[in-house]
């Protein structure tokens, strides 16, 4: 039986990488929410990013939150770190920008932005951005334009990410 690994999708996320790293199949979800649900009810890996931080019901929920929520339901099976894809933050004007919220404390500046759009994803932020629904982004390099978007280069990030592999305790006897 191929073993199934739950995560943040879309494809093209980190997360989607180092799952697909690890040699299963990977089910890609919207929200971290939706990835551990699938988790719990099909009793499958779940893939964490330990910098993971979303928004749920106006309130910040972290990697923290999760795992202290899940004790006696989770567990712990690897961790391991590596560096995610290389960042750009591009910047055109502080009048808005869509972040991940795993990515807001590379952005120095971000009280500056008068508004401020939350995302699920670097991908999705990315997009907003190239819709020009956002002034500023930051994105994976791999998902940039060297041609376009090189002129908007404000910043350069090329963090290491701790990763948590969980399985799902049982609930059969």
């Amino acid at each position: 039986m191929t073993e199934i690994i739950a995560t943040l999708g879309p494809i093209g996320t980190d997360s989607h990488r180092q799952a697909e790293q690890l040699g299963a199949t990977v089910s890609l979800h919207e929200t971290f929410h939706a990835a551990v649900e699938h988790a719990k009810m099909h009793e499958t890996k779940l893939l964490v990013p330990a910098g993971f931080r979303e928004k749920r019901a106006g309130e910040q929920y972290s990697w923290v939150d999760f795992h202290f929520e899940n004790l006696g339901v989770v567990e712990l099976e690897k961790v391991w770190f590596e560096e995610t894809m290389p960042m750009v933050l591009l910047h055109k004007s502080y009048e808005s920008i869509a972040i991940h919220p795993s990515t807001s404390s590379l952005v120095l500046e971000l009280k500056k932005y008068k508004h401020i759009k939350h995302t699920r994803s670097k991908i999705q932020a990315y997009q907003l951005f190239k819709q020009g629904v956002a002034s500023a982004v930051i994105a994976s390099t791999c998902m940039t334009s060297k041609e376009s978007d090189h002129e908007y280069i404000k910043a350069q990030f090329n963090p290491t990410m701790v990763w948590c592999l969980y399985k799902i305790k049982s609930s059969k006897p």
